[in-house]
């Protein structure tokens, strides 16, 4: 209730409240994101410590491709085994 009293009596503190908020909200969100869609984060070591071997030849991982035919050209060749 104080929280409210404090907007009602300043309205002006309104919006950095609610972008600030915002803000917060979105700093947890985007790494929850980050580490539920790329393989390429490693969280648990015991169950999957090498993640990056899920990840195919012809995948790109990256924020930027700047050479997208790359990734295509390697789409049918088999995995190396070293």
């Amino acid at each position: 209730m104080a929280f409210a009293a404090l907007v009602k009596a300043n309205p002006a503190l309104a919006p950095l409240f609610l972008f600030a908020g915002a803000g917060c909200a979105a700093a947890v969100a985007y790494p929850m994101y980050l580490l539920r869609t790329h393989p390429e984060i490693l969280v648990d070591r015991k169950n999957n410590p090498e993640p990056w071997n899920r990840v195919k030849q012809h995948e790109n991982i990256k924020f930027l491709n700047v050479q997208p035919a790359f990734y295509a050209s390697r789409k049918n060749m088999e995995r190396p085994s070293f």
